[in-house]
Order: structure tokens, then sequence, then C-alpha cells
């Protein structure tokens, strides 16, 4: 028979193994609703608040304490147990005083505790300009922000810092020669550190980039790089 709506439900051992849960237990999860991270690069809030944080002992609690609004993603509350979070979305709980940004470690997305903030880091993915001076930024979390042409200083690969909720900029970091940088995705996702060398590449194959990190240098895809600053608060992982 042909299933009627979209389904709420993945099994646990077909769940992405960036969520990092056990592949023993129940045998359904929740599926991450459609949002604006890829689901193997996110996580429904469900999974975050009972297997990652275990501040819900099971499904039912959870659901609970996201109806009542006691979970605020990126500033706004949000009541829906499969809403997507991925990188650099921030979590808070008011209630418990704790608040996290979500990053990644190798394969798997990470919690890290940070202090109260009200800032995103959020990298240009490419722009589009518009009649009447307007440059629209399309941003890696499906967000895009619209400035005024003679606004323009940015390009592609460059962060920009929005305040949340309202998403008023707030700042922005350039990638350039000796920018901190976050490595995203790949071998070496997770690290930081400072950007020594884009090594840009003939035709349509990606640039390398360099960058110089506590354990070394490393060489890694410039598109893996989300650019960050001093002020990006540090922490320990969950």
């Amino acid at each position: 028979m042909a299933g009627h709506g979209r389904k709420r439900h993945l099994k646990r051992l077909a769940s992405p193994v960036s969520w990092g849960i056990g592949r023993k237990g129940i045998r359904w999860v929740r599926k991450p609703a459609p949002g604006a991270h890829a689901q193997k690069e996110a996580m429904p809030l469900l999974i975050l608040l009972r297997d990652k944080l275990g501040l819900a002992a099971d499904a039912r609690e959870a659901r609970k304490a996201l109806k009542a609004g006691l979970v605020l993603v990126d500033g706004r509350k949000v009541g829906d147990d499969g809403f997507s979070v991925g990188l650099m979305d921030l979590v808070a709980i008011p209630a418990e005083k704790k608040e996290f940004v979500v990053l990644v470690k190798g394969d798997k997305l990470v919690l890290q505790p940070i202090k109260k903030t009200s800032v995103k880091y959020c990298k240009i993915l490419d722009k589009k300009y518009y009649a009447k001076g307007k440059v629209q930024l399309n941003l890696h979390d499906g967000r895009n922000h619209l400035i005024e042409k003679e606004e323009d200083r940015f390009k592609p690969g460059d962060t920009l810092k929005l305040t949340v909720p309202e998403q008023k900029m707030a700042g922005f970091a350039k990638l350039d020669k000796g920018c901190l940088c976050l490595v995203c995705k790949g071998r070496h996702a997770g690290q930081i550190g400072e950007l020594t060398e884009v090594m840009e590449r003939v035709g349509s194959k990606p640039s390398d980039a360099r960058i110089k990190t506590p354990g070394g240098e490393v060489v890694t895809l410039k598109d893996y790089l989300i650019v960050i600053d001093k002020e990006f608060e540090s922490g320990e992982a969950k």
C-alpha cells in the first residue's frame, strides 16, 4: 500500500552516523523534518534532547518540553520534535541555563557549550543581484540576507554574523590569509586553525587550503572551511 503523508520515523539502524546514537535499542527513531540542513548533516530536536543531552527520559517527555516552549533554536521557540538542527545552530534551554552551538567533530555532530550569545555565524554560499540595488546573500543554513548594493563587500566563503532572532548583521569575517577557520567537513572536520594558503586549481577542480592548527599543518578543501573569530566561544563538546 502507498504511504499517506510524509514518514515521521526512521529505523535506528538506518540513522545517519553523524547523530552518534547507539544501534541497539528502540527500533524506530524520529526522522528529521525537511529543513535548511541535509538529513546527514542535521539531527531532530527529539534526538538532541533525549539521546545527546539526556534532558528527557523518553520521546514523550521531550515533546512535552518542546510544546511548552522550553527549547529555543536561534532565539526562537520550536515545538516540532522533528525540527532539524545543524552546523552553527544555537540551541538554548533557558530553564536549565544551558546554551549550545552545533559543531562537527570527525563524522559526528557535537554540541559545544557556550556562554549566553545572540550572534550566529553563517557562511555565505553565494549571492544574487536584484533590481533597485539589492543584493541577496545566500547562507549555509538556508537563510537569505538582503543588503544594499553599496554595502556589498562580501564574497562566497566569507562569514556573516547575524543577531538572533532579529537576523540583523552584527559583523562579518573575511576568508583571507591569516583568518581563523573551522573545518566543517572531511577527515579534518572539527579542527580549528589559521588559514596560511589557498591553492587555487585550474578548471572545475575545487581549491585546496592549508591551515595551521595546534596539532600541526593540515590541507583540506577551501569549501570545507567556515571563518570564525576569537570571539567564538570554546568549551567541551558533547
